[in-house]
């Protein structure tokens, strides 16, 4: 996983797409206010834009919050299946790191276009 992350680290996806301009202030907001959770505890609070092409992960760490932030230039992120219909809901670990680092094509054009990019 690209994440330092802990062993004890939860982490919970935001059901609706965000927007991606939102930082941490207002992510933080959302968790606290929408989630009803306690964004302090240093669990991770997950955030996929309308298009799936940015994910934004928000954590506490010891002593203030650390944003990490993902752009596909192409391709979107799958995402995991929502559980219930709370505005956030908690995945494992392994399943954030398959999501990170596993890109669904929207289609073969997209694979050629990256190739002709590299090899230019």
């Amino acid at each position: 996983m690209i994440f330092n992350f802990t062993a004890t680290t939860r982490f919970y996806f935001f059901r609706e797409p965000v927007d991606m301009r939102k930082g941490i202030h207002s992510l933080y907001h959302l968790v606290k206010t929408l989630g009803k959770k306690d964004a302090l505890n240093g669990n991770a609070y997950v955030f996929v834009g309308s298009t799936r092409k940015s994910i934004k992960v928000l954590r506490w760490q010891k002593e203030g919050f650390v944003l990490y932030n993902k752009k596909l230039e192409l391709g979107c992120y799958t995402l995991p299946q929502q559980v219930g219909d709370a505005p956030f809901f908690e995945v494992e670990s392994t399943i954030l790191d398959q999501i990170v680092n596993s890109i669904k094509h929207k289609s073969n054009l997209n694979e050629l276009r990256l190739k002709a990019m590299i090899t230019a």
